[in-house]
């Protein structure tokens, strides 16, 4: 069963919130002590959508009026299948196990995302109403289905539940109709910003919404306010090394341009500069305290923070640099970026540059760090590990091959000098283009005896798809300093078993 689904126990009892909750950074706040006051969109446009809810939506929507979400406004609007609206087309899933995530989709606002499945009974609707300036703008998910007909998991619970959009930036939550029986798919309920970065939950995910409830989300009054990311960077450094820090600072505040005072504190030199890295920040609005000048609202500035490394550090020193950027307009409002620099010890870390898709290597010494290329470009293998020789890396990987008839992967390695420099090309270890089921060899571990030789170990997983059977085993290899194999590659558990599923 998916970790997404919930096990069956028999008729589930839903939990009910403590009925007041937030604020979230922005200061959104929720309250379901209201009493339910469905508006039925049965008379609305129908969206269209049937079937299975993945990645279907409906939209752009023109909304009646601007909707103010967060510290964007909005005049359309995405209906997804799956319970929830977007405020950008950007990928439609089924589900998110946590509100607010980083993960796509972002911008949303969601009375119930779990997977759905809209048979010949259910709907999805939306319709407007009301006069200005208390217009709304309901969306409908009319008694949908928790999975399609046969589906063990969900195909017996029934949901009807709507979001409402007040114009006054208000959000509602109405359940009318929450029917669980036995296991499902885990929902989830909440708002949260075009970032992913602040947001509010209503429920913790795969708790069950009680019938006949509803919930208010309360827009903030208008205030100054501001908002940083990343707020935590950091970078190695060498003795008497100056590192360059950009911190993009947002008016996302609705009282209009703000200017934002800066005060450091941090045991290692730091200097305040402008975009360009090479003019020192002043104090412009004369208050004794260097600032970012004027930020207009709904813009950015971006600072250059320098932190110099003493030359007095050694190997593992550190400093954290705390940057306090207050509001001039409400010293309340404020946000601490950190700057975090060290100097490092020695090592090495194997990586996929997801940028370049280039085996990597990046190099890490006291006195200076370096990324090197181990393969060309879009190259994408997985599972790295790297082991140090006495004056050369060893690098090995797994890498997708197709046979014409069956999927493999295999194990590829390369050596690399100190310097991340090529000592041996990319060569395979193992090689399965003889293969006559889908071969997968996964996640080697590589280390280095006293003598240079180097060990190699993985599991291999076989599966028949003729017959839906797998086996697993686990494998070793040795090779010598140079990379020459000494011992192929050796079926270590010899498990003959074929399990089935």
């Amino acid at each position: 069963m998916s970790a997404d689904a919930a096990p069956s126990a028999g008729p589930s009892a839903p939990v009910f919130p403590q009925g007041t909750g937030g604020p979230d950074d922005f200061g959104y706040a929720w309250n379901d002590s209201m009493t339910l006051n469905w508006i039925d969109a049965t008379g609305g446009t129908d969206t269209g959508m049937s079937g299975d809810s993945w990645d279907q939506a409906a939209g752009p929507i023109y909304l009646p009026f601007p909707f103010k979400y967060y510290e964007n406004t909005y005049n359309q609007v995405y209906i997804s299948a799956a319970g929830y609206l977007a405020f950008t087309e950007a990928g439609y899933w089924d589900d998110q196990d946590h509100i607010p995530s980083p993960g796509e989709p972002n911008n949303v606002i969601a009375p119930y995302w779990t997977p759905t499945y809209i048979g010949t009974r259910s709907w999805v609707r939306y319709l407007s109403g009301g006069t200005v300036p208390n217009r709304y703008f309901v969306v409908e998910w009319h008694d949908v289905k928790g999975g399609a007909p046969g589906d063990v998991t969900g195909e017996d619970d029934t949901y009807r539940f709507e979001v409402i959009l007040y114009e006054n930036g208000d959000i509602v939550f109405q359940y009318q109709t929450m029917t669980f029986n036995g296991s499902r798919w885990c929902g989830h309920t909440g708002i949260e910003d075009s970032e992913g970065l602040d947001g509010l939950s209503y429920m913790d995910f795969c708790e069950l919404i009680p019938s006949n409830n509803a919930v208010r989300f309360y827009r903030p009054a208008p205030s100054a306010r501001v908002s940083i990311h990343p707020l935590y960077q950091g970078r190695f450094a060498h003795v008497d090394e100056t590192v360059t820090f950009e911190v993009p600072i947002h008016n996302t505040g609705e009282l209009g341009s703000d200017t934002y005072d800066l005060f450091v504190s941090s045991p290692w030199s730091v200097g305040l500069y402008v975009a360009d890295g090479a003019t020192p920040l002043a104090d412009t609005d004369f208050d004794g305290t260097v600032d970012t000048g004027s930020v207009a609202q709904g813009c950015s500035t971006t600072i250059v923070v320098k932190v110099t490394t003493p030359g007095t550090a050694n190997v593992g020193d550190d400093n954290s640099a705390a940057i306090a950027v207050r509001s001039s307009l409400n010293i309340s409002k404020s946000k601490t970026p950190t700057l975090q620099t060290a100097v490092p010890a020695p090592f090495a870390q194997a990586f996929r540059d997801d940028a370049d898709g280039a085996m990597s290597l990046y190099l890490v010494q006291p006195a200076a760090q370096a990324v090197e290329k181990a393969t060309f470009d879009w190259y994408y293998g997985y599972d790295m590990a790297v082991a140090e020789m006495p004056d050369s890396f060893a690098y090995f990987w797994n890498d997708y091959n197709w046979t014409g008839s069956v999927g493999a992967y295999e194990i590829e390695y390369t050596l690399l000098d100190r310097y991340g420099q090529t000592v041996r090309g990319v060569s395979k270890l193992t090689n399965h283009s003889w293969a006559t089921v889908n071969t997968y060899d996964y996640e080697p571990a590589v280390a280095v005896a006293p003598n240079g030789r180097i060990g190699v170990m993985w599991y291999r997983y076989l599966y028949n798809s003729s017959d839906y059977t797998w086996n697993y085993n686990m494998y070793y290899a040795i090779l010598d300093a140079a990379g020459n194999v000494i011992v192929p590659p050796t079926n270590l558990t010899n498990n003959p078993l074929w399990g089935y599923g």
